[in-house]
């Protein structure tokens, strides 16, 4: 693998951004992104996208500014089929997610912020990854990885991730939550800059599990694992009942909660960061964000997009960029 090459604090990091699906809101909300003067000021964005599709959404947003593009796959805008899912739109979607993960990998790139894939489009496609997250672990070689969903200081990552939640109960167990506990707490200090992390970790059933009373999982999985973490040095309690335990993270109890499974996490973080929350995918190699939302198909192409969670995973991307730079640096 070839070497970063060495930087100064000075300068801008290099943000490569994927278009996502190109029938959804993808290429409109990076546009409407790049219209932001801080995203200007701050880093040097390059798309991973189409040529004619993205000057197409320049066109609807009314930006005019030259933008640096990757140009991928050559997909044309009249081969889109606006607002729904389709092989064509996965099959590019999918080619502009590796081809920044190769720029990111060779150090051309100092994070990856990508725009919403449709699963549907990408299993059109031949792909059988759930989403993002498995793809890029097995496009980066990583061996574990989980996703955290950060929204200023209130963070959340997922023990279990896109699966049913009948399934959820066969699929936690010790050292997957552990991997959760210690992934959380490494991201938290080599990217974040948190000295000494606070974590928490949910449990799984009502209560807690009230002593068995309402399930075991608690104690055969998630208080071991939360001991394992302990005797390790990390700062981490539980389990503690989900439904009060979010209420005191809101207030900065923890810098980072452990969740059991998708909805018992992003419910609640959806209520609070709906607008500007980011996804980031720990333990990769690379950097990576993306908005919380999907493609938005419902409005895709009709100008109304809102670029907000957009900026702010840019933001991120900008924040883990810098800080990773200073840890090099000293």
């Amino acid at each position: 693998m070839i070497e970063h090459r060495k930087q100064t604090l000075s300068e801008k990091p290099t943000i490569g951004i994927t278009m996502g699906d190109p029938n959804g809101i993808g290429p409109e909300i990076i546009i409407k992104s790049l219209l932001c003067s801080e995203v200007q000021n701050q880093c040097l964005p390059i798309v991973y996208g189409d040529s004619e599709i993205l000057n197409e959404a320049k066109k609807l947003t009314g930006f005019n500014n030259k933008i640096d593009i990757t140009n991928v796959t050559n997909l044309s805008f009249q081969e889109l089929s606006i607002g729904r899912s389709h092989k064509l739109a996965g099959m590019a979607s999918i080619e502009y997610i590796k081809a920044a993960v190769e720029s990111a990998l060779v150090g051309k790139l100092d994070a990856i912020v990508t725009a919403p894939i449709s699963k549907e489009s990408i299993h059109l496609a031949g792909s059988n990854y759930p989403g993002h997250t498995e793809m890029l672990r097995d496009l980066t070689g990583a061996s574990n990885v989980a996703m955290m969903f950060v929204g200023g200081e209130f963070r959340i990552v997922l023990v279990t991730i896109h699966c049913a939640l009948s399934d959820v109960p066969k699929l936690i167990n010790e050292e997957k939550i552990l991997d959760s506990i210690k992934l959380a707490n490494d991201s938290l200090i080599q990217y974040f800059r948190v000295e000494d992390p606070r974590i928490v970790v949910c449990g799984l059933n009502p209560h807690a599990g009230e002593s068995g009373a309402f399930g075991n999982e608690e104690a055969l999985h998630i208080l071991p694992a939360v001991k394992k973490a302990q005797r390790m040095g990390i700062n981490v309690i539980g389990p503690i009942a989900a439904d009060t335990l979010f209420y005191m993270a809101r207030k900065g109890r923890w810098d980072a909660v452990i969740a059991m499974y998708h909805d018992q996490g992003l419910i609640p973080f959806k209520m609070l960061f709906f607008e500007h929350g980011v996804n980031v995918t720990l333990g990769l190699p690379i950097i990576r964000t993306s908005p919380d939302h999907g493609t938005a198909f419902d409005i895709a192409w009709k100008g109304n997009a809102d670029p907000s969670s957009m900026i702010s995973a840019i933001g991120v991307a900008l924040e883990l960029a810098k800080n990773r730079r200073e840890m090099k640096i000293e």
